[in-house]
C-alpha cells in the first residue's frame, strides 16, 4: 500500500483517466487546421492530443518515488511500476475501444493505439533524460502536426499517430514502442532524484 501512496496512483491516475474519458467524448472526430512546415496547413484531428493527460499523469506517478526506500526495498518496485504502466495502457485501450463503439467514431478508436505509442516513448525518454523526458510525447505530437503531413493532408508513415485505425504499420509501431518502453522501465529506469 505504501507503494501506491508513494506513487500517488490513487489520486493522480483516476483524475487523469476521468479527463481521458471526458476528452474522448468531447473531441470525437473534430479537427483543426494547423500550419505545416512542409507547406500549407494540415487538418489535424483533436484526438491526437487526448493521450497527453493520461501519459503525463503516468509520468508524474512514476516520478514520485522514495529513492532511499526503493533502492533498498525487498519488494520488486520496478515490476510494480511495470504493472502500473501496463494497467494504465490496457485501461486506455479499452476505454478508447468502448468509446469508439459507443460513439461510432473510428478516430476515437486510434486513441488507445496512440496512448501505447506515446507511453512507450515517454518511458524510454525518462530512462534516457530523467524527468524532462516526459515532455517527449508532447514534442512528438507537435512534430507530427508541423511536419508529418504531405500535401493533401496525407500523413507520413513514420508519424504513427494520425494513421487510420486499421493501419498495420501503426499498430505494429505502437506495440513495439510500448514493449520497448516497458522493458526499459523495468530494466533500466533511473530514479528521478
Amino acid at each position: 500500500m505504501w507503494w501506491v501512496k508513494a506513487r500517488r496512483a490513487h489520486t493522480v491516475l483516476p483524475a487523469a483517466l476521468v479527463l481521458h474519458v471526458l476528452l474522448l467524448v468531447l473531441f470525437q472526430g473534430d479537427s483543426v487546421a494547423l500550419p505545416s512546415l512542409t507547406g500549407g496547413s494540415a487538418q489535424v484531428v483533436l484526438a491526437l492530443f487526448i493521450p497527453v493527460p493520461l501519459v503525463s499523469g503516468l509520468a508524474m506517478c512514476l516520478d514520485t518515488c522514495l529513492s532511499a526506500a526503493e533502492s533498498t526495498a525487498v519488494r520488486p518496485v520496478r515490476y510494480l511500476d511495470g504493472g502500473l504502466v501496463a494497467a494504465v495502457a490496457v485501461t486506455a485501450v479499452v476505454t478508447s475501444a468502448l468509446a469508439a463503439v459507443a460513439l461510432g467514431d473510428a478516430v476515437i478508436g486510434t486513441v488507445g493505439r496512440n496512448t501505447l505509442f506515446l507511453t512507450g516513448l515517454m518511458l524510454i525518454a525518462r530512462a534516457l533524460f530523467g524527468r524532462p523526458g516526459a515532455l517527449l510525447p508532447t514534442a512528438w505530437i507537435l512534430t507530427v502536426c508541423l511536419c508529418g503531413f504531405r500535401p493533401g493532408n496525407d500523413a507520413y508513415p513514420w508519424t504513427v499517430l494520425p494513421e487510420p485505425l486499421g493501419a498495420p504499420h501503426a499498430a505494429a509501431g505502437a506495440l513495439l514502442m510500448f514493449g520497448a518502453g516497458l522493458v526499459v522501465q523495468i530494466r533500466y529506469a533511473r530514479n528521478p532524484s
